[in-house]
């Protein structure tokens, strides 16, 4: 979900400026990207692979047979996409994945990349722990398929900036990446919608919540992972009846049922959505209690809205990393974590402005970089379009 996101962003930059988007996706996606005004190209047989929709499946697997099965999930993705280009015609191809600019390559048509700036080792340690144990010549061999995989690419889309890359810089990587480096552009945040441009957070507490006064934290358990689940809303419930002065807004998606939400009997200061208008209860938010997703990361940063953390892998305590360093949230241990803990939690992101002004450094950051609109001008530019 993340990485559509990511190209969501720049097609509906490109879609202003009066350019013809198409959108490949298949399954629940084709109703996601038609939300956002985008004419898709549905694909029925999208190749897919157990690896990627059961955890303890890709868990067993030896590194060996998993990248011989992600590398023949990417070339089956890669054909499906050269059938659907080749049919199309298009002048250009902005991916989310590596298969993009395979299938640009074989046809001749410039390809645009778009991926999430690592935010820390953890997140390059638990790629490499899928990979598994690799000899040197193992590990050059993979190298050098990624940049086979990259070579025709105009250039690359990083949503981040090099300022929080908690030690995943970019100058770490070896001499051969050297052309790749070149090709990288920082966007800053990659979102759909500009907060800049939505209405003052005042205005939206009073549209979600009804009291523009009133300490608003917004809650999301991800777009659909059962990563945290019913036991982490239970928990969110017995922290909001800690601090009933606050109003929680807590967004379930599709992880948990509504007839399990019934179920939990919630407070009289608890809200609870299935899928909400992210962006706009980030912004309106005083604090936002998530588990460290990247989308949810880089909106907090486009709104400048503090948060609460509670990771529960690598990646996503990477991603938790780079509020607290800059002083704009708090990490909690998901293994620790109870009730008063993430009251407590809350209590001390509402009584310090610290946070928020932390915060609030980190979205002119953001800002530097230009997002989806640098993005489109970056691509305009390299494919020769005046304005």
């Amino acid at each position: 979900m993340g990485q559509t996101f990511r190209v969501v962003a720049i097609a509906k930059a490109l879609q202003r400026r009066g350019h013809d988007i198409r959108f490949i996706a298949a399954g629940k996606m084709v109703s996601v990207i038609k939300s956002f005004g985008l004419q898709v190209i549905e694909v029925q047989d999208m190749p897919q692979l157990e690896i990627y929709t059961d955890p303890e499946v890709r868990a067993k697997l030896p590194g060996e047979e998993l990248m011989a099965q992600m590398q023949a999930l990417m070339m089956g993705i890669a054909r499906m996409e050269t059938e659907v280009a080749k049919r199309e015609r298009p002048d250009l191809i902005v991916s989310g994945t590596l298969t993009g600019p395979q299938a640009a390559k074989q046809l001749g048509i410039p390809s645009f990349l778009a991926f999430l700036q690592p935010h820390g080792l953890k997140t390059l340690q638990m790629v490499e722990s899928r990979i598994g144990p690799q000899s040197d010549q193992e590990i050059a061999a993979h190298k050098q398929k990624l940049l086979e995989m990259v070579a025709g690419v105009e250039l690359v889309f990083l949503e981040g900036m090099p300022e929080i890359s908690g030690g995943a810089a970019l100058n770490k990587l070896g001499p051969e990446f050297a052309g790749l480096k070149e090709k990288i552009r920082f966007t800053g945040p990659l979102l759909t919608e500009n907060p800049d441009q939505l209405p003052d957070r005042q205005v939206l507490k009073q549209k979600h919540i009804g009291d523009s006064s009133r300490p608003l934290a917004y809650i999301t358990i991800g777009g659909g992972s059962m990563l945290i689940g019913e036991s982490f809303l239970q928990l969110v419930l017995e922290a909001l009846r800690l601090v009933p002065e606050v109003t929680g807004v807590i967004a379930t998606g599709i992880a948990i049922s509504p007839q399990a939400i019934h179920s939990f009997a919630p407070p009289a200061n608890a809200v609870i959505l299935g899928f909400a208008p992210g962006t706009e209860l980030i912004k309106a938010s005083d604090v936002t209690i998530f588990h460290g997703g990247s989308s949810t990361l880089m909106t907090c940063i486009a709104c400048g809205t503090p948060a609460v953390v509670i990771p529960s892998m690598g990646e996503q305590e990477d991603n938790g990393a780079v509020l607290a360093e800059h002083g704009a949230g708090i990490v909690l241990d998901k293994a620790s974590l109870t009730p008063a803990i993430l009251a407590e939690a809350i209590q001390q992101v509402l009584g310090s402005t610290g946070y928020r002004q932390c915060a609030q450094r980190l979205k002119e950051l953001g800002q530097q970089y230009g997002g989806a609109q640098a993005a489109a001008d970056w691509i305009e530019k390299s494919v020769g379009v005046l304005r």
